[in-house]
């Protein structure tokens, strides 16, 4: 039986990983499903201190990158997204690097986004908007117990509790 990717959630921001950020960002193919603000590779191309671009990546929520747990070279990114209801996030995924999609990286990104929502931040809820032709994404949520709550406007909302959560890592 092969074993499943070992990955970890990164924080630390600094030029190089910027860097890789922008050429992730700046990939349709990675974008293709994202709903990022079209500006942001030119302002995080102005920033170049580590310390206003950690402010600006964590502006309303958590941001980290995903690394392999062999290599601490960032495949991609997570951001926890705060909701206007108190203990909700959003929570957004992206492996960046092409060559990795389908070996189920994405999925052991968001169990470490999940744990660090529920854990960390002590989150009530977290809920995810993927694009319904997004089949990759769409498996990952499915596949770490996130609920499909709805579905219109071309995407599919996921929704999983905390209690949920903590229920699924005990059984």
């Amino acid at each position: 039986m092969e074993r499943a990717p070992s990955v970890f959630l990164h924080p630390d921001i600094d030029q190089p990983r910027t860097d890789r950020l922008i050429s992730w960002l700046e990939n349709p193919a990675v974008t293709r499903y994202l709903n990022e603000d079209r500006g942001i590779t030119s302002r995080l191309r102005e920033t170049t201190d580590p310390v206003f671009l950690t402010c600006q990546l964590n502006r309303q929520g958590r941001f980290f990158f995903v690394c392999r747990e062999e290599d601490p070279e960032p495949i991609g990114f997570v951001r926890l997204a705060e909701l206007k209801k108190n203990d909700a996030y959003e929570l957004v995924v992206a492996i960046g690097r092409q060559t990795l999609w389908g070996n189920g990286y994405g999925t052991q990104a968001i169990i470490r986004c999940l744990e660090t929502a529920f854990f960390q931040r002590r989150a009530g809820t977290v809920a995810a908007n993927v694009h319904a032709d997004n089949l990759r994404s769409l498996r990952a949520f499915e596949k770490v117990g996130m609920r499909r709550v709805s579905q219109g406007c071309g995407y599919v909302h996921f929704l999983l509790t905390r209690e949920e959560f903590l229920n699924q890592r005990l059984a």
